[in-house]
């Protein structure tokens, strides 16, 4: 075949992807023949029985014992531990003064529960599935730029590389002031388990706190420093302890990105000749990851995760943006957080027309009052319907002939700029009618519901100090002990007056006044203007 090696890494990943019966062996071997002297081994166990670096362990053993054959000399012992030497490595952790040490760090150090924080909306497709992408290398100019300001720095790169990660989580998703990534340990910091290829390996929280102040050196110390820090208390089960004070279920995973840096292959001897080794799993399952593999000037980096962020974004595009932060973080270390931009020209752009920036940014038109506003409205649809209540309904023009009238009627009783008219009517055709009309005067209302008990009713008016109250009859009651001028809705005399606009109000003029709730104390009259509202 032209694409043997394709073949035979898709070979690889569908057995891969073939879930391993607990009744049945928990591992799989397959050797595929590419060409005459071409051939590809594949070794897949399931992550109870060997994590990464156990897996490597028996990769070495199977060239170790085939060197052996082929040679006609004596098979070597293994060196392997046994599966009672894993526990007891264990038990011994779990008895000692270095797993009380890690346990207070990270109970003192576990993120808070973030819920569903960084997950974004998407639709399932192909994109929402375990399955690794294919992994898109790094342009190495900007790899030799991060790897000179990262010996300035005296930071590794891939601290740089995790604090750019962490930005773009921030950037794309929440704009908080920590970002907690998922780290993949290997848990194996004692010699006694480098030669056990057992199940070891775990994730670590990566709590960054990110300032806007903070310049992008500052940051990428800071990362560091609390990667170290992580490493330092990797082996102790922190997922059990999240389980716990969280209470989360055994299959529930917080929901944060992962950052992974994986070893660049490494090489075996089969007999003499050089076989060149690499993983093709680039996770835990559970939570989308971010994975870097490779050294040098040959880093890639791929996705891997289900349903989760970044799930309807191609690798090319991670990889892009990536690379144009980290072009910027090298070009200016002295730089603010806050200055460092995340986004894309693109996704800028679609941001100001969601957020109709062209329209902000023009210069503000000079301020109007409502019955100004309104009065356009009038005109450019007078037979639209304007209310509809109960069956009945009022078009436009209906309604400012209506607000007119009544206008007149309050401005003959000497009611107009500086006043303040209360409304105590149900929710109604009448009650709109009546509020127009008060703003067409000048005077601003202040619209009272009906249901309130007297006492806050009474407050109010005593308060505000209204002129006067526009009411029904069957309300009138309501203001018995008040000796502020009412004025009914129906009045007859309203039909009198002229339908035709008094003079604008100024619109810095108060349109309506409204009280808290006074929940936390007395209620507070507050009082908005025509132009905080047109």
């Amino acid at each position: 075949s032209d694409h043997a090696e394709q073949e035979a890494h898709e070979l690889a990943a569908t057995i891969q992807r073939t879930p391993m019966p607990f009744t049945g062996p928990l591992f799989k071997f397959a050797l595929f023949q590419a060409r005459l002297d071409e051939f590809y081994l594949f070794a897949c166990s399931h992550h109870i029985v060997a994590d990464g670096s156990g897996i490597a362990l028996v990769g070495q053993r199977i060239a170790s014992v085939y060197s052996a054959i082929v040679s006609g000399a004596p098979i070597p012992p293994s060196i392997f531990g046994s599966l009672q030497d894993l526990v007891d490595c264990e038990s011994e952790y779990e008895a000692s003064d270095d797993f009380l040490d890690d346990q207070a760090y990270w109970t003192e150090n576990l993120p808070a529960e973030n819920g569903s924080r960084y997950r974004l909306p998407h639709a399932a497709g192909e994109h929402d599935s375990y399955r690794p992408s294919a992994p898109v290398q790094l342009d190495a100019m900007v790899l030799r730029r991060v790897d000179e300001l990262s010996r300035a720095w005296n930071v590794p790169r891939s601290s740089v590389i995790t604090a750019a990660c962490a930005l773009v989580v921030r950037g794309w998703c929440a704009e908080d002031s920590e970002v907690v990534l998922d780290f993949p340990v290997s848990r194996r910091v004692g010699p006694e388990l480098k030669t056990l290829p057992g199940m070891v390996a775990g994730v670590v929280p990566l709590v960054l706190r990110v300032s806007p102040e903070s310049t992008v050196a500052g940051f990428c110390a800071h990362v560091d420093t609390q990667i170290r820090e992580a490493l330092r208390h990797q082996r102790f089960p922190v997922q059990a302890l999240e389980r716990k004070i969280h209470a989360r279920g055994l299959g529930q995973l917080a929901d944060r990105v992962s950052v992974n840096f994986l070893p660049s292959s490494f090489t075996l001897s089969f007999g003499g000749v050089t076989a060149s080794a690499s993983y093709t799993n680039l996770g835990h399952r559970g939570g989308f990851g971010l994975v870097f593999s490779g050294d040098g000037d040959q880093l890639s980096v791929g996705t891997v995760g289900a349903g989760q962020l970044f799930s309807n974004s191609e690798v090319s595009d991670l990889a892009g943006r990536l690379q144009r932060l980290l072009v910027a973080m090298a070009a200016g270390p002295g730089r603010s957080l806050s200055s460092v931009d995340v986004l894309s020209a693109g996704e800028y752009t679609r941001l100001d027309g969601w957020g109709n920036r062209s329209v902000l940014t023009q210069p503000a038109p000079p301020p109007v009052s409502i019955p100004v506003v309104f009065a356009r409205q009038v005109a450019r649809a007078p037979e639209a319907v304007a209310i509809s209540f109960e069956g009945g309904a009022l078009t436009y023009w209906e309604l400012e002939e209506a607000a007119n009238r009544l206008a007149h009627l309050l401005t003959d009783r000497g009611i107009g700029p500086g006043h303040c008219v209360a409304l105590l009517l149900e929710r109604s055709a009448q009650a709109v009618v009546a509020m127009l009309a008060v703003l067409k005067t000048g005077s601003a209302y202040l619209a009272i519901d009906p249901a309130l008990p007297a006492a806050r009713i009474g407050f109010m008016l005593t308060d505000a100090a209204p002129i006067a109250v526009i009411t029904s009859a069957a309300l009138r009651p309501r203001l018995d002990g008040s000796d502020v001028a009412v004025i009914d809705v129906n009045d007859p005399a309203v039909e009198a007056q002229s339908s035709t606009a008094p003079p604008v109000p100024d619109p810095e003029g108060i349109a309506y006044l409204i009280y808290t709730s006074g929940t936390t104390g007395v209620p507070k009259g507050v009082a908005v203007t025509h132009r905080n509202l047109t």
